[in-house]
């Protein structure tokens, strides 16, 4: 029995040394994969991260230019400024700190990881789709059937946009990066391998690879990117929300204290053709005598908050509006009324005329 016992301790320690042999093998290339995965997301995330800072600068700005509301120069200085702080930034592999390290590798037990390259630049191939239709059409009536085009008219090009000149399709931002990853000798390249060995293949090859942000490198070369399309709200400047009130009888004349605005939603409305026809006016003129207002003209109100969203008054026009001041003026003393000032010509819907 006790040389039993003496046996079996014997084997267990054989046991604990042939299985070390292979637990510590994959313990340090365990080590090794992490590492190699744990640097390769900091390439990653130094392209990924001047992306989102993109979305922090402006695009575009509106002008007071009914011609070219929109202004895009700022936009092409976007991606070398944020590739510039990305490169100081990640150049010690670390993203965290807010000044630059000298340091240009980042070094840990069985691997190493240096002279991180991020390239930022604008990119046409980010893009959206803007609204796209024809001008509405003007159908000629037919008796009993659907109307026709009548020839010739002009519908515009499918591809036309009613957002063009104020919202351009300028594209957005691309980004990667790259970076050198070798294996460190303090990974054994041999251990008890071959004929007599241990191990029948060998223990390892030194890892030299490049890096990148996404994909593998294709010929030595990274070829993946990250993109980002990129805008902003143009009229959310102090000089473009300012007030707007109503000019009935002066169409297609700017408010003067908010002329971007204006032209840009003047300028969508030119892309649509303004009024689909004069029907309103014809139907107006033969029965009244006259139109008020030029349907085709174009007009615009904005009030602010801080104006309670109320009218305080309307532009002069004949005298007799007076009148009627008090009542279309959606104040607070409005108080909806059938009463029309006197006129000599007839208003639709009065038994008068």
């Amino acid at each position: 029995m006790r040389a039993f016992r003496r046996d079996s301790r014997g084997q267990s320690t054989v046991e604990l040394a042939l299985g070390l042999l292979v637990f510590v093998t994959v313990v340090m290339f365990g080590i090794h994969f992490a590492e190699v995965g744990y640097l390769s997301l900091k390439v990653h995330e130094a392209a990924v991260s001047p992306l989102w800072d993109s979305t922090a600068f402006r695009v575009h700005r509106m002008l007071e230019n009914r011609e070219n509301v929109s202004d895009f120069g700022a936009f092409t200085s976007i991606a070398p400024r944020v590739m510039g702080d990305a490169q100081a930034r990640y150049r010690d592999f670390d993203g965290r700190s807010s000044f630059a390290s000298p340091r240009t590798h980042l070094t840990q037990v069985f691997t190493r990881v240096e002279d991180m390259q991020v390239r930022c630049a604008q990119d046409e191939e980010v893009e959206f789709d803007l609204p796209r239709s024809r001008r509405p059409a003007l159908r000629s009536p037919q008796p009993g059937n659907w109307g026709t085009y009548p020839p010739g008219q002009d519908v515009g090009d499918p591809t036309d946009s009613v957002l063009d000149g104020i919202f351009e399709n300028v594209g957005g931002v691309s980004c990667s990066a790259e970076a050198h990853l070798e294996g460190l000798p303090t990974l054994p390249t041999s251990f008890l391998e071959g004929e007599g060995g241990f191990f029948r293949e060998k223990h390892a090859t030194l890892l030299k690879m490049k890096a990148c942000a996404t994909g593998r490198a294709v010929g030595g070369k990274c070829e993946g990117r990250y993109g980002i399309l990129l805008g902003d709200f143009g009229f959310s400047d102090p000089e473009v929300s300012g007030h707007c009130p109503l000019q009935p009888e002066q169409p297609d004349v700017p408010c003067s204290e908010n002329r971007a605005f204006y032209y840009s939603a003047m300028k969508v409305f030119d892309a649509n053709g303004r009024s689909a026809g004069r029907d309103a006016t014809k139907f107006a003129e033969f029965f009244v005598g006259d139109s008020p207002i030029d349907e085709s003209g174009f007009f615009m109100s904005y009030r602010g908050e801080e104006d309670d969203y109320i009218e305080k008054d309307t532009p002069r026009g004949e005298s007799q509006d007076e009148v009627d001041r008090p009542r279309n003026t959606g104040g607070v003393d409005h108080k909806p009324s059938p009463k029309r000032r006197p006129s000599n010509k007839c208003f639709l819907g009065l038994p008068e005329c």
